[in-house]
């Protein structure tokens, strides 16, 4: 049995009920639903978050059957606080693109531009683990020169990520006051009309566009002239997404994803196909892809040595990965529940990991466990899994298959439990 990792809004202006309205259907969908979505065109939705209030409601195992029943490609997720980004990215690294939104907690929207201890929360996170993009934070006019933004703007320059604003047009200008190399990825297209857009989008060539949480573009599906304008004269520069700043609204992806799909078809496929998904990769895969890659310097080379002195570490090696366990408690015994702490070190010049996981069998008697763990991250390329119980005394083996651009490698331990 293999375990797997693989608010408010200030200018919002819209009402959820008329977006979500056809969340029932969507939802009664079931299997048809996912058949649509297969073969039909891709969506990369840029705007999705999973914070603390969402978990109960929605599980997270739902969440990726929801994002997968959509059709989506990929989701650019940031959550309030971190921990339920890591959730989706621990359950489908291989869908989930995690962004780091500065927020502990929903409360922080309005206060976190004059809040200094932000930054100590952004700077731990971003050395335990890896990002495309800050964001999304709210923002507005001259807030965005205070200190803690200033620091902000600069943590996105030393790791070069994508920040992520729900901002106004003069915020925006003050960004890129701040670091004219920014990459700014404009939530809501800054509700402003598309003509505005437009003139920003022409003023600042690394300002690109999402439309999560408008309809305005294509009221009753039909594409508005206005915005299918802006759209023909920048056709790299706008994505979409759905904006799940409720839970509730997290049932509603599998539903924007058809309604996007249904306004995109009034465009030509090439253009449509930017709008759905080559924009948003073109910007955010090789950022994703180059934070991923750089590792084992400083913490995570720390961390990885740490985890080799650890009392009764067992250190396993691939071609590509050094992996190096623990189990908890030790020695294992039959019956009783235990944990496995792995650490991931790739090697140099090795892809970066995509996913792992965890398997026991018996190979004499061809069977496994009969226990279903947990698995969850704990930092970056570092893994907790609990709920492990060996059901029988013999010899078992523990695998490890670890995933890197697109393949697998296997380690494996042998254990004699008693």
């Amino acid at each position: 049995m293999a375990i797997r990792v693989t608010r408010s809004h200030r200018s919002h202006g819209l009402a959820c009920a008329s977006l979500c309205g056809a969340l029932a259907s969507s939802l009664a969908a079931g299997p048809a639903g996912a058949q649509e979505a297969a073969g039909a065109l891709p969506v990369f939705d840029a705007h999705v978050h999973y914070s603390h209030d969402a978990w109960e409601v929605a599980p997270t195992a739902e969440v990726i059957a929801l994002m997968r029943k959509a059709g989506l490609r990929s989701a650019l997720v940031s959550s309030s606080d971190d921990e339920g980004t890591q959730r989706l990215f621990a359950a489908a690294p291989d869908l989930v693109v995690p962004s780091l939104r500065p927020y502990r907690r929903r409360g922080e929207i309005s206060t976190w531009v004059r809040d200094p201890t932000i930054v100590a929360h952004l700077e731990e996170r971003l050395r335990r683990h890896r990002y495309a993009a800050i964001g999304e934070f709210h923002l507005y006019g001259a807030d965005a020169d205070l200190p803690v933004p200033r620091q902000l703007v600069q943590l996105a320059k030393q790791h070069r990520l994508i920040l992520h604003a729900h901002s106004d047009a003069d915020a925006v200008e003050r960004l890129f006051g701040q670091d004219p190399d920014a990459r700014v990825l404009w939530a809501h297209a800054g509700f402003e009309r598309p003509e505005r857009v437009g003139e920003m989008l022409r003023r600042h060539p690394r300002l690109w566009a999402d439309l999560a949480f408008r309809t305005d573009h294509a009221p009753g599906g039909q594409l508005d002239p206005a915005w299918r304008a802006a759209f023909e004269a920048f056709p790299d520069r706008f994505m979409v997404g759905t904006d799940t700043f409720t839970p509730e609204r997290l049932y509603y992806i599998p539903e924007h994803a058809s309604w996007t799909r249904g306004w995109l078809s009034g465009l030509p496929a090439p253009l449509a196909e930017k709008i759905a998904w080559r924009n948003a990769e073109a910007l955010i895969a090789p950022v994703w892809q180059a934070s991923r890659e750089r590792r084992l310097s400083g913490t995570e080379a720390a961390r990885c040595v740490q985890a080799a002195r650890a009392p009764g570490a067992t250190r396993l090696e691939a071609q590509q990965v050094v992996l190096i366990y623990r189990t908890q408690p030790q020695p294992i015994r039959v019956g009783e529940r235990f944990s496995v702490q792995a650490a991931l070190c790739p090697r140099a010049g090795a892809a970066a990991v995509e996913g792992l996981a965890i398997d026991a069998t018996m190979p004499e008697h061809r069977h496994g466990m009969n226990y279903v763990p947990v698995l969850r991250a704990d930092g970056a390329d570092a893994w907790i899994a609990d709920g492990l119980l060996f059901h029988m005394p013999g010899r078992w083996r523990l695998s490890f298959d670890v995933r890197m651009a697109g393949r697998s490698e296997r380690l494996a331990a042998e254990l004699d439990v008693r």
